[in-house]
């Protein structure tokens, strides 16, 4: 079935579109409105004809939309198929149709069309569930494609390092989409973060970028063993003191010791430092120093020289600002800081406990170990030191490295879309299932499709094709009509063709000798059992679509009654042989009597409901042609009105053809005064107000030429005026005296 006619050819100047989804679609134009151009080209489809190369069709095929079915074909009817099947040759060709005999064999080929009918259908069905199944994957597939493409927004433009990542998948989201999903997902946790990546690349890309030196573990010096051992003594004074004695009781030499300093101090008298009572300076600094001998002073200085040496070493140790000025080693910069303060404080600590020793010599110490803190520090050392290596060599392989960072970059985004990307996955796992199966099903149906055909053509075969049966058809059909003049006969069975002969005459050639029509009639009735009958007898039957382009041009108003019954019963019905019809009208009573609805009450129905109780029937469409070409538009039944309405609206618009609003002007006349009275048309012409009126000269001598129907003959004139003819148009009515007709019909508009 045809969706769509798009033309662009001839008065089509500008792209226009017939878009219908009914198989009944009734199109009206006034004689040259482009009626022609669209039947024609519906009659060439399938032939390489240039003039109709910018012209298309879109159907309901779901493999080619552009083309129709191989069991579909388009049968036209126009002037061109009349002049070719009947001018052209002195015999027509044969119609094919079964014999009544073998009534076995036709139920048979009749239940198999049927059968195949309901397969074709069910197979468009299929495909159509086909089709609806893949746009509602596309649709998803769209929601996911514009979800990554998000990526390129986030990771390029501007400085961004990262952009480098997308060559060849900046401009295509499919591209950038098929790359996304392509990429493995990593199944062990990544090494580098995109901000890790970002970083580096930060780094590397850097013009200025060198190698790193490696940072230096801290180093701490251990006490010897006579100095541990120095530390855990007790340091206390002489044995051979007079005071010696008192200060074993004591058990504080340290307390005494520290007295000393007091006594040294004094001027004479001195007191005691102890006892406050009157002393003997000397004497009792000489037994107080004798106390404390040459081993204890020199033990005192070795304490005092190993905290010098302890307290050298902590300040030799200072923080290494390398973790807060280079980028590579930031991550490290806190953990680093808390080691040094851990090993720094623990340090000092021990310090602290060597300064008390040096105040009470006598009490043993042991200084806290620090390999714990030492160790932690130079940990976070040695991963620096990891990072800066792994820096230096990346930086002598540059380009190594960055493709390195764009695998790690791309695993990265990966996981970062996993939920998207693994349900789009899943949704493309059913979806391929699902076509798979669609695919089985339509296969499946074409099987039993091509078993229906082999049905028909075995069948077919065993009945006698014949082209007898077109000839009586056509014959009853000119009787019923009233035509007795000529009938058809077949002319050579082997040929199997037909010729026109007038009773009792012998002329080889009779068609040209018709009138038109008898030509129409007879041409017309040869079309219809060409649309029911076949082109030869060992095809199979195909679906139709017809198309019939003004079967009426020449007919009296009898016979466009008969032919508007005869559409109406043949076309228009549920017969099995037609698809769609297109039928094409210059004839506003024509178009009226094919449009009416079969629903008996319309006319009580609301305007809006008429139209639907119409829409349900067919498509009404219009062809209007003006100064910018023909278009196509769709038409409402309300908008019908009789060729004597439509003859005033084409007047009325200015931009009309100058043709088509002088041959409306002339038929307006003819229709109202052929109506009232001949005698007033006469009468106006040779009053001295029209005579005498040179704006009415040309008018004049238009309307009296012989062909009312000839649209060519205005353009033999120098120049048509518009506001001259309707000057002169108007002068006619109100010199007749029907000036309020003229007022009345003078409104009405092409769209009214």
């Amino acid at each position: 079935m045809i969706k769509k006619v798009n033309l662009k050819c001839a008065s089509y100047k500008e792209l226009a579109t017939l878009e219908t989804d009914k198989k009944i679609n009734l199109i009206y134009g006034l004689n040259g409105s482009g009626k022609s151009t669209f039947s024609e080209y519906l009659r060439k489809i399938g032939y390489a004809d240039e003039k109709f190369a910018n012209c298309s069709i879109e159907t309901d095929n779901m493999k080619n939309k552009s083309e129709l079915s191989l069991d579909e074909k388009i049968l036209v009817y126009n002037q061109k198929w009349v002049k070719e099947a009947f001018y052209e040759n002195p015999t027509l060709k044969g119609i094919f149709s079964l014999s009544k005999g073998n009534s076995d064999a036709k139920k048979k080929i009749d239940l198999a069309n049927q059968e195949k009918e309901k397969l074709e259908k069910l197979t468009t069905e299929k495909e159509k569930d086909k089709e609806k199944s893949r746009l509602s994957f596309e649709n998803k597939k769209l929601k996911v494609v514009d979800s990554i493409w998000k990526i390129k927004t986030d990771y390029t433009g501007g400085e961004r390092a990262t952009g480098q990542f997308f060559e060849r998948l900046k401009s295509s989201k499919e591209a950038l989409f098929k790359h996304v999903l392509g990429i493995s997902k990593s199944t062990t946790p990544l090494l580098k973060t995109i901000e890790d990546i970002k970083e580096e690349l930060q780094v590397i890309l850097d013009k200025n970028a060198t190698k790193i030196e490696n940072l230096s573990n801290v180093q701490i010096y251990n006490l010897t063993e006579d100095e541990i051992i120095l530390l855990k003594k007790e340091i206390i004074g002489s044995k051979n003191s007079t005071f010696s004695t008192l200060l074993d009781n004591l058990q504080n030499s340290d307390w005494v010791n520290s007295g000393l300093k007091y006594v040294e101090k004094q001027t004479e008298p001195a007191h005691c430092p102890f006892c406050q009572q009157k002393i003997d300076k000397q004497h009792l600094l000489d037994e107080l120093k004798s106390c404390f001998d040459k081993t204890y002073e020199q033990d005192k200085l070795k304490l005092q020289h190993i905290y010098d040496n302890y307290k050298r070493q902590i300040d030799s140790i200072s923080i290494d600002d390398s973790f807060e000025q280079n980028n590579l080693l930031k991550d490290l910069s806190s953990k680093y800081e808390s080691a040094f303060e851990k090993l720094k404080s623990s340090l000092n600590r021990n310090l602290d406990i060597i300064k008390e020793k040096i105040s009470t010599p006598s009490k043993p110490i042991t200084l806290n170990p620090v390999i714990t803190e030492l160790n932690s520090l130079n940990e976070v050392i040695k991963s620096a030191n990891d990072k800066i290596n792994d820096f230096n060599a990346k930086i002598d392989q540059k380009d190594l490295t960055i493709k390195e960072l764009e695998k790690l970059f791309w695993e990265n985004i990966r996981l970062q879309y996993d939920v998207i990307i693994t349900n789009y996955q899943a949704e493309k796992s059913l979806f391929d299932k699902e076509q798979k199966d669609f695919d089985s099903e339509i296969s499946r149906i074409k099987i039993e499709i091509d078993k229906q055909d082999n049905i028909i053509t075995d069948q077919s075969k065993l009945v006698s094709n014949n082209i007898d049966e077109a000839v009586i058809s056509i014959n009853n059909r000119l009787i019923e009509l009233g035509i007795d003049s000529f009938k058809i006969e077949k002319y050579d069975e082997d040929k199997a063709e037909y010729k026109l002969i007038r009773f009792e005459e012998s002329e080889d050639n009779i068609f040209e000798s018709l009138s038109e029509g008898e030509k129409m009639i007879i041409s017309f009735l040869y079309f219809i059992e060409e649309c029911r009958g076949k082109d030869d007898s060992k095809t199979t039957d195909k679906k139709k679509i017809v198309v019939i382009d003004d079967p009426i041009s020449s007919l009296s108003h009898i016979y466009v009654f008969n032919i508007g019954t005869l559409i109406k019963s043949e076309f228009f019905g549920s017969s099995k042989f037609y698809e769609q019809i297109f039928v094409l009208t210059h004839n506003l009573y024509f178009f009226y009597e094919l449009a009416k609805s079969p629903y008996r009450d319309i006319k009580r129905l609301k305007e809006e409901e008429q139209e639907k109780e119409y829409k349900k029937e067919f498509n009404l469409f219009k062809i209007i042609k003006s100064t910018s070409g023909s278009s196509i538009t769709t038409m409402k039944y309300s908008e019908i009105q009789n060729d004597y309405q439509m003859y005033w609206s084409v007047v009325n618009d200015k931009n009309s053809k100058p043709a088509l609003i002088a041959n409306c002007m002339r038929n307006i006349i003819d229709y109202f005064f052929g109506f009232i009275d001949n005698n007033a048309l006469s009468e106006v012409f040779q009053k001295k107000e029209f005579k005498d009126n040179i704006n009415c000269q040309a008018f004049y001598r238009y309307i009296n030429r012989e062909s009312h129907s000839d649209n060519v003959n205005i353009y033999d004139m120098k120049e048509f005026d518009y506001d001259s003819f309707q000057e002169a148009f108007r002068e006619v009515f109100i010199l007749a005296g029907y000036e309020k007709h003229y007022t009345k019909m003078s409104k009405i508009r092409i769209n009214d």
